[in-house]
């Protein structure tokens, strides 16, 4: 471990000498992260300089500027200065990475100091918050972005290599819709009317991208983890969901078919229940930093749903509330690099109309949702499209991801077992019925 003494002279000796690394400090640190009497003085002038003048101020300069009190400490240290054995141009990279940890370190210890005056103050415990988010975001290796013209090969790498990072539907047109899967950084919407099969439609995709491997949390503010839990035993057993806990026989099959499916190479699926109206996405940032620091990569979020999440700081105003929720979602989606997949209802006047008239017109409480979202799927009736009683349409609303936009499709459910399929799994369906016993029946169209 670097002394912190040695490690406050080598930042200031740096600092005196290469411009860039000094704004890079500059930026981030504060006076009291310094421990070392008079270095944190120090460190204020050369930050005020770089901000009035845009120059590094002279030694001279800096043991003038500061007051009296301090003068003989700061001459003490620039003479210890001149003494340490430490060569700028060979060491960067590890004062670089030295900085940055001490910088962290710092910056949540001071968060922590503050937070106690906050509490001692009785101030809003928000700020509590805002201090330690703050603090964890502290770091001096800034992302600038891509340079067009100098980055245009690793781009191109970049970009045919994410679509690896893709996490498919596992839905065959859907996912040809989407150019291959939802990817890092989105959010999608899913809107429906009241009981349209918002919940039931994050529940298949999820069971289907376990069952490929990938690592699935879906956070719920309306079903508990056991009513989902349920819903996942049913479609992954293809069972009557009325009959599992009562029908012995078919409760048998139910845990071959979950056992024999754990056997193989599937990914995690977690279920987090929160109450209705009350998380926040900073809940679901703690959640997902817990199972960070326990080494589970998460591959994709579930939030069912949208409107059903409380806004960080409340204004009383739907539109700007829940259109600060999305943001925060499509924040949080960037942060862990994952892929964010929400729902949120159709309004009433939406609700009357034929699945090829719905537009993100019609969502419900604010239309930040959709100016936000990357994704927007509709799901409802066309009433062209039917075929068999049991279909759910939907409608490619938005689509960042992959471009086609206005698409319209369906999807077969069975009632019994709540498995959805896609349009290209039509004889899947049919077969399927002989385990769950449900109907396949033609719509009556006249």
């Amino acid at each position: 471990m670097v002394d912190n003494l040695f490690l406050e002279q080598c930042i200031i000796k740096t600092m005196m000498q290469d411009d860039e690394y000094a704004f890079l400090v500059a930026s981030t640190f504060q006076k009291d992260y310094f421990e070392t009497v008079g270095v944190g003085s120090i460190f204020f002038q050369i930050k005020s300089n770089l901000k009035q003048h845009n120059e590094l101020p002279q030694k001279d300069i800096i043991i003038n500027s500061v007051n009296e009190k301090e003068k003989d400490d700061v001459k003490t240290f620039f003479k210890e200065l001149d003494n340490i054995d430490y060569d700028t141009n060979k060491n960067y990279d590890w004062l670089l990475e030295e900085t940055n940890n001490y910088l962290k370190d710092k910056a949540i210890k001071t968060a922590i100091i503050k937070s106690v005056d906050i509490i001692d103050e009785n101030k809003p415990v928000q700020q509590i918050r805002e201090l330690i988010e703050d603090a964890l975001c502290k770091d001096l290796k800034i992302d600038l972005g891509s340079d067009y013209f100098d980055d245009f090969g690793l781009r191109l790498k970049r970009i045919l290599e994410g679509d690896d990072n893709r996490v498919p539907s596992y839905f065959p047109v859907l996912d040809e819709y989407l150019n291959g899967g939802f990817i890092p950084y989105s959010l999608s919407v899913i809107g429906a009317p009241i009981h349209k099969g918002k919940s039931l439609f994050m529940a298949n995709m999820a069971t289907r991208m376990a069952e490929h491997g990938k690592n699935v949390v879906l956070m719920s503010m309306e079903m508990s983890e056991d009513s989902f839990a349920q819903r996942f035993d049913s479609i992954y057993s293809k069972c009557d969901i009325n009959k599992i806990y009562i029908n012995k026989k078919i409760r048998t099959k139910m845990m071959k078919e979950i056992i024999t499916l754990k056997e193989k190479n599937v990914g995690k699926l977690f279920i987090k229940e929160f109450a209705t109206g009350k998380a926040t996405v900073n809940d679901f940032r703690i959640y997902l930093r817990e199972l960070r620091m326990r080494k589970i990569s998460i591959d994709i979020l579930f939030v069912d749903y949208i409107n059903l999440l409380m806004a960080e700081n409340v204004t009383g105003n739907s539109y700007v509330d829940v259109k600060k929720i999305a943001e925060d979602l499509r924040a949080l989606s960037l942060e862990f690099k994952i892929p964010i997949i929400t729902a949120t209802q159709i309004n009433r006047d939406g609700s009357k109309l034929d699945l090829k008239e719905i537009d993100t017109n019609y969502i419900s409480e604010s239309m930040g949702i959709a100016a936000t979202a990357d994704f927007v799927i509709f799901l409802g009736d066309d009433e062209d499209k039917f075929t068999y009683e049991n279909e759910i349409h939907y409608k490619v609303g938005k689509n960042r991801l992959g471009g086609r936009v206005g698409e319209v499709n369906k999807f077969y459910i069975d009632t019994r077992s709540l498995k959805m399929y896609c349009e290209s799994e039509h004889q899947m369906w049919i077969d399927d019925a002989k385990i769950s016993n449900d109907s396949r029946e033609t719509k009556n169209v006249n």
